[in-house]
């Protein structure tokens, strides 16, 4: 476990793109409301009364999705060639998967009830535009949204690593080929169809939040080990 640790200490110093899109991201969408605030203090609104943002904790959900890519395409190498073993690496993505899923969904849910309400006020009477609202979790407390955010973002982590992870092999290939086909095929054909609103149900929109998060958390740990055969094969 030690060793599983020190992979993830590991990869979360190395992924400093991540990182720094992400910080760029917020950075540039802070300089742009900060302006407007300035410009609304001399009367000037450069926004409708009805105008609406994005939130600032969902921008954050930019270093989950590049951590993702980053982790299996860079780091493993460098882990291998370091002398680092398969196994630590399989068990130390998994752990650096767990803490930003958590973290990011902790920032959320803190920016929800402090920044984006601040912005609302001051900026955009339409709203933000924030997974925890629009998902309907916040609904449910905020107790339990972040533990219904964290699920879900764990497990969009855990296929975004897979897929990347595949790349370069048949069967990498094969997913990306699924993935599209199913959405080109069970979109426009009626019968099919539910079976995509079922799925979007079990993953964002299902009435019991406990069957939400158990389903995502499931599937994660599902898809996730698929990734020990594919790094046991891939080569250094």
């Amino acid at each position: 476990m030690g060793k599983s640790l020190v992979a993830a200490k590991l990869n979360l110093r190395n992924i400093g793109a991540a990182y720094l899109i992400t910080a760029v991201t917020v950075g540039c969408m802070m300089v742009q409301d900060i302006v407007f605030l300035i410009l609304k203090m001399f009367d000037i609104n450069p926004n409708g009364p009805e105008n609406a943002t994005i939130s600032f904790g969902n921008y954050f959900f930019l270093l989950l999705v590049f951590s993702a890519i980053f982790i299996p395409s860079r780091n493993f190498h460098k882990m291998m060639n370091l002398g680092g073993k398969r196994a630590d690496f399989f068990k130390g993505c998994a752990i650096n998967h767990a803490i930003m899923a958590a973290a990011i969904s902790l920032i959320s849910i803190i920016l929800y009830h402090t920044a984006d309400k601040f912005m609302i006020s001051a900026l955009y009477g339409g709203g933000t535009l924030d997974v925890v609202y629009w998902f309907g979790w916040i609904g449910n407390g905020s107790v339990v949204a972040f533990f219904q955010q964290f699920a879900f973002l764990l497990l969009l982590a855990v296929v975004i690593h897979t897929l990347t992870a595949a790349q370069g092999k048949w069967y990498g290939w094969a997913a990306d080929i699924v993935i599209v086909a199913v959405i080109a095929v069970f979109i426009p054909i009626p019968a099919l169809r539910p079976v995509l609103i079922w799925f979007f149900n079990m993953v964002i929109f299902h009435q019991y939040a406990a069957v939400q998060i158990s389903f995502c958390l499931l599937l994660a740990c599902a898809v996730y080990a698929l990734n020990r055969p594919i790094f046991a094969r891939k080569a250094i």
